[in-house]
């Protein structure tokens, strides 16, 4: 009975109408804005991972140089000329390290290890051909520590990469 007064009545309806098409508006318009924040958040924290990563960019790719070039002398007893790509790649990483607050602390790890390793550089060979039994074994003894301290760059290296790669997928 109610029903039917307001269809008859054309004010009445035109008012319902009205209504409704402004509530159903009105929740659209909720909706798209309720939308448009989580888009909002979703793209910013898009932005925030991609900037993150670009800042871990460098010191992996220097990391990753660092390591080559260590595999590269494993079991192999160096002289002090024979360091010169570590030193180099120390002194990268050692420049970048106020840039990367995140990983700072394994980066620092990385270049003591780095500057351990260096300075276990053998002495130059002596341009005689022959030497004594007693040198032999003090270089022995100095080219296992040597290894010892690469082995040791290699964790403290493959400790920085494992950390990177936490931070780049979170």
């Amino acid at each position: 009975m109610l029903l039917s007064s307001f269809i008859n009545d054309p004010s009445e309806t035109t008012v319902i109408v009205t209504g409704a098409a402004s509530f159903v508006t009105g929740s659209l318009g909720v909706l798209t804005l309720a939308h448009h924040k989580t888009a909002l958040a979703w793209v910013k924290n898009v932005r925030r991972k991609d900037e993150d990563t670009a800042e871990l960019a460098g010191p992996a790719a220097t990391c990753e140089a660092l390591y080559a070039e260590q595999c590269r002398l494993a079991r192999t007893p160096c002289y002090e000329a024979d360091f010169a790509e570590i030193t180099r790649l120390t002194n990268t990483i050692n420049g970048r390290i106020e840039h990367t607050e995140a990983i700072r602390a394994e980066l620092e790890r990385v270049v003591e290890c780095a500057q351990a390793y260096v300075g276990t550089a053998l002495p130059e060979p002596p341009s005689t051909a022959r030497i004594a039994c007693a040198d032999v074994r003090t270089l022995m003894i100095q080219a296992m520590r040597q290894e010892s301290a690469r082995v040791g760059l290699e964790r403290t290296i493959n400790t920085a990469n494992q950390k990177i790669a936490t931070l780049r997928r979170v």
